[in-house]
Formats: C-alpha cells, sequence, structure tokens
C-alpha cells in the first residue's frame, strides 16, 4: 500500500474519491499533473472590482502551487489566490474584499499561510466571505479567517478535520531499503504500530485546522468539535445556528451593502480619528437633521434612523420626505404642533452639560428669556 500524493488532504471525501480516479487514468501522481498544467493557470484567478468592491473566487479543489486537473474540475491556487489578496488589500480604490467561496477545500499544505494572511488584515477592509456553494473542509478554514461569513441558503458549510489516502498497488514491484537508523520513514500502515503513527500526524493536522477554526471564529477548539459536526457538514441556515455562518444572504446584496456604506466604513477603518471629531460629526449630523423642517412632526423617525443607522443626514432627511406626519392626537398636541422648533443647540462638549442645565435653557426659552 502506498500513501496517496504523500499529501494530507483537508477536502471533502467526494471529491478526494474524484481527484484519485483521475490521478490513476493519467497514471500520474497528482503533484506531476499540477506542475505540467502550471503554465496554463496563470490568469485563472484573476479577480475583478464591482463599486470599489474586490471579488475574489475560491472555486474548485485548493492546492498550493497550481490547479490539479484545472481542465476537468477546475481549481484553485493558493500562490495566486494570494497574490489577488494582497493587490486588493493594497489598493486604496478597494474598501472591501469579498471572497466568493464554492470549493470542496484541497491540500493542507499552503491552506494555514493563506489563512494567516487574510485573519492578519482583519481591521484594514472589511474582508467578507460568500460561501455561494460548496464551503468546505480546506476552504472553510480559510473561510472562517475573514471578518464575517455569510452564506447562500442552499450553500453547504463544514467537513472539518484532514485525511490521508492510501490504497492498494497489487502491481507496485518497487522495493524500498529505509536506513535502519530511521525505523520512522516509512511507517508500515499494514502494522498496528505504523497505522499508529500515521494516525497520529493526522490527528496533530486536525488539531492545528480545529484551533484555528476557533481562533478566527472566536470560539473555544471543544466548541468547534462538539458543535461544527465533527466532519459533518451543514445546509445553509443550520449551518448559520450552529456558529459556522453569521448569517443568509445573496452576492448581489453584499456588493449594494459594502458599496453603500463607504462613509462608514472609512470612519470604522481610520486609526487618525480622534473621539472629539468623531463625537462633533456626530453632533453636526444631529444638529442638521433636527434643524430641518422636514423633520417636523417625525422626531421619532429621526431619532431611531439617528441611534440606529450610520447614514448621513442628507441621507436620513430623504428618508424623513417620504414619512407622513404625525396627526396630533390630543388639543395639546395639536396646539404645540403649530410652534416653530426652538432653535436648540447642543452645547460645544456634550460632557459639560448635566439634565439640570438643559432643562433651565429650555426653560429660559419658553419665558423669552
Amino acid at each position: 500500500m502506498k500513501l496517496f500524493n504523500k499529501t494530507i488532504w483537508a477536502i471533502t471525501p467526494e471529491m478526494l474519491q474524484t481527484m484519485m480516479s483521475l490521478a490513476k487514468e493519467n497514471n500520474k501522481p497528482p503533484e506531476a499533473i499540477a506542475r505540467e498544467m502550471g503554465k496554463e493557470m496563470k490568469d485563472s484567478n484573476a479577480a475583478s472590482v464591482r463599486d470599489g468592491v474586490c471579488v475574489i473566487r475560491l472555486c474548485g479543489p485548493l492546492f498550493r502551487y497550481a490547479n490539479l486537473l484545472t481542465k476537468v474540475c477546475g481549481a484553485t491556487s493558493y500562490e495566486l489566490f494570494a497574490q489577488d489578496f494582497n493587490k486588493a488589500l493594497k489598493d486604496p480604490n478597494i474598501k472591501a474584499i469579498i471572497l466568493d467561496i464554492d470549493s470542496p477545500g484541497g491540500e493542507v499544505n499552503g491552506c494555514s499561510e493563506v489563512a494567516g494572511i487574510i485573519y492578519k488584515a482583519r481591521g484594514q477592509k472589511p474582508i467578507i466571505a460568500y460561501a455561494s456553494g460548496a464551503c468546505c473542509s480546506g476552504a472553510y478554514w480559510i473561510a472562517s479567517s475573514c471578518d464575517r461569513i455569510l452564506a447562500a441558503d442552499t450553500a453547504i458549510l463544514g467537513s472539518i478535520g484532514v485525511v490521508s489516502i492510501f490504497e492498494k498497488d497489487d502491481e507496485d514491484k518497487t522495493i524500498e531499503i529505509v536506513s535502519s537508523q530511521s525505523p520512522n520513514k516509512r511507517p508500515n500502515i499494514q502494522t498496528e504500530a505504523g497505522r499508529a503513527k500515521i494516525q497520529a500526524h493526522v490527528d496533530a493536522l486536525a488539531d492545528i485546522f480545529i484551533s484555528k477554526v476557533a481562533q478566527n471564529r472566536n470560539i473555544s477548539p471543544e466548541d468547534v468539535v462538539q458543535n461544527f459536526g465533527g466532519g459533518d457538514v451543514f445546509i445553509g441556515q443550520e449551518a448559520v445556528r450552529k456558529g459556522l455562518a453569521d448569517g443568509l444572504s445573496s452576492f448581489e446584496e453584499i456588493i449594494s451593502d459594502l458599496s453603500h456604506k463607504e462613509k462608514t466604513l472609512m470612519i470604522e477603518n481610520q486609526t487618525n480619528f480622534s473621539a472629539t471629531e468623531i463625537k462633533q460629526a456626530e453632533r453636526g449630523r444631529m444638529s442638521q437633521v433636527f434643524a430641518s423642517d422636514t423633520t417636523k412632526g417625525k422626531e421619532a423617525t429621526a431619532q431611531m434612523l439617528l441611534a440606529k443607522t450610520d447614514l448621513a443626514a442628507a441621507d436620513i432627511l430623504m428618508i424623513l420626505d417620504t414619512v407622513p406626519t404625525a396627526k396630533p392626537t390630543t388639543d395639546f398636541a395639536a396646539v404645540m404642533a403649530k410652534v416653530k422648533n426652538p432653535e436648540i443647540m447642543p452645547a460645544n462638549d456634550m460632557s459639560e452639560e448635566t439634565p439640570d442645565m438643559v432643562a433651565k435653557r429650555i426653560a429660559a426659552y419658553a419665558k423669552g428669556e
């Protein structure tokens, strides 16, 4: 028996079986096929940009240096993916990054490095993983390193774990002589000791996989083991319920949401804004909204929009213009509705005023002082 490709895989069983069959048909190990096809995949993972959002595809089986059997089932190279990601991260015209994922996973070799690059980039720009189809095994490892994971309602997420494949090769007449000083260089899978040795290697890699997912999702490794399926997969809403994803969405909804929040994203990601500047900007937004005649009779709605959204004052006033004015429900309310809103402006520093000071200032206005 021999170790298939001498590679540890973080991939779904179905895709691994397909790859084994294709490799047998070509009578070559997967690495050899990948090397031969390496030149053909030069631009296979090109990114696209929409409304300042960079979309990078993560599709098919994942390999470190080259697409494995790209012509047959499509694949992604960690190397080219990392190049696209780093370019998008450094481009000042890109304000957010989406990973469009439809992959069963792939090689462990290189997967952790790519996930680490994404994890370290958190905070520089919003990074969203979108599971449009399969987001399994190594692909989920990478997705978990993003700020958020959103999924289509039919997406499949999970399959956390790693595997080594051994196959019988009755026609293999190769004889290996291993140095007597290195008995563990070629563990014999047909012996209990050999299987235990290889099992320990696989388990060690799985522990790394699980610990990274736990770190990326801000949970404990025990939570990953107990709640993330133990290697099983979950679909759509069930993946959200289990904690593998943060919500359901469509690709177009994510693009639209990111492209309309440029101002908010800029404030969140710029470290040179002081607390004073942010407070001043918020006071200005509130003053602009409440000073407009459009807000009259719609103060409650205006307050809700100010508190619950990051919309600019102009956008809030546009919304308020479509909201009908609330009709007075009492005689007192009817009289008060005819009174023009007093021009009561906030103090230069909101922390300087107490509730008593505000009440006295309003009372003074009412008395005409």
